[in-house]
């Protein structure tokens, strides 16, 4: 985080894009429907449980540590062939959703279907 606290928003989220497309990751390790039960970032490495939803639960930790003041969710989004997590900053940039693309939301949210809607206190909004 704090080689990319400086840097201009949309490059900050490149970044972080660009750094998770390294992370193997395998079939889901955590249930996006009790979020009471989601890992800490710290477990999600110690554990190296990554799936694409904990990586995006790693991308959410990682905004919303950077942007405070901001809007950062967890959506649940089924795509027709799968379910995960996405991070969705300020209703304007989608994260995970492409493997290290940073998307604007509103060009691809009709590709899919929300289920579930998470704030920063990773309680259910809707």
């Amino acid at each position: 985080r704090k080689d990319i606290a400086d840097l201009e928003l949309e490059d900050q989220l490149k970044k972080i894009a660009s750094f998770f497309t390294n992370v193997p990751y395998g079939s889901r390790t955590i249930d996006y429907y009790t979020p009471e039960s989601w890992p800490t970032p710290w477990e999600i490495i110690f554990r190296g449980s990554l799936c694409k939803s904990s990586i995006s639960l790693l991308i959410f930790y990682t905004l919303t540590l950077l942007h405070t003041k901001d809007t950062v969710e967890l959506h649940l989004i089924n795509d027709g062939a799968d379910e995960y997590l996405v991070p969705v900053f300020n209703n304007k940039f989608l994260l995970n959703y492409e493997l290290g693309a940073v998307n604007n939301y509103s060009e691809v949210k009709d590709s899919f279907t929300t289920l579930q809607i998470f704030n920063t206190e990773i309680k259910q909004l809707n």
